[in-house]
């Protein structure tokens, strides 16, 4: 059931991409709940998994793929549509990357990204990268970020529509704070990494 729930999170993904690029007023609303939902959706699967006592290595390594093809592709989309920097989905795309391989290598010792037997040694680093309350505020922060963004796209229709001065001055402050939501974003996605690359050396030392 969990693993339906991440499938599903993907397909509603590119469906909630294709109402992003209809650029209207409406189409940016249903766009807006539908990522909502999807990155909701990523709690519900660790939940479903939990309470049905199915935390699997594959249901885990899953849900890291359906989170990096999430986030990826939407910090693409912004990107492609001039929302952000270029350089915001290199930095996440290539700390995704380098995060994905070191755990298929703590993969192969038995060892998970979380739960458990997660790979992460260090107190620290459980805190930061394992932890449910970890977890939470990063996909919380995401949350706001993403929806942000889109309310900012369906803000342009708006003056598009209804060129009014009061509008057009509030442009510049809601596009600023998106940004700012975007860093923080980007700090957090560094920072839960940081552990990652650290407690990797262990494994690779094992392997030597």
């Amino acid at each position: 059931m969990a693993n339906f729930i991440t499938l599903a999170r993907i397909i509603l993904l590119f469906i909630g991409i294709g109402f992003i690029y209809t650029r209207n007023l409406y189409g940016e609303i249903i766009a807006f709940f539908i990522i909502l939902a999807v990155i909701i959706m990523d709690w519900l699967d660790g939940y479903v998994a939990r309470r049905h006592n199915n935390v699997t290595p594959f249901g885990a390594v899953f849900d890291i793929m359906a989170d990096r093809i999430v986030e990826n592709c939407l910090w693409i989309v912004f990107a492609h549509l001039h929302i952000i920097p270029v350089w915001v989905p290199l930095v996440v795309i290539v700390r995704g990357f380098v995060t994905d391989t070191l755990r298929s290598v703590a993969l192969t010792k038995g060892r998970t990204p979380f739960g458990e037997k997660t790979m992460i040694k260090s107190y620290i680093g459980k805190l930061l990268v394992s932890s449910r309350a970890s977890r939470a505020l990063y996909g919380a922060v995401k949350v706001i970020t993403f929806c942000y963004l889109i309310f900012y796209l369906a803000f342009i229709e708006v003056i598009k529509k209804y060129p009014l001065s009061t509008y057009l001055s509030w442009h510049d402050s809601i596009y600023h704070i998106g940004i700012i939501l975007v860093y923080i974003t980007v700090f957090f996605c560094i920072i839960r990494a940081i552990p990652v690359v650290l407690d990797s050396k262990y494994y690779f030392q094992k392997e030597s």
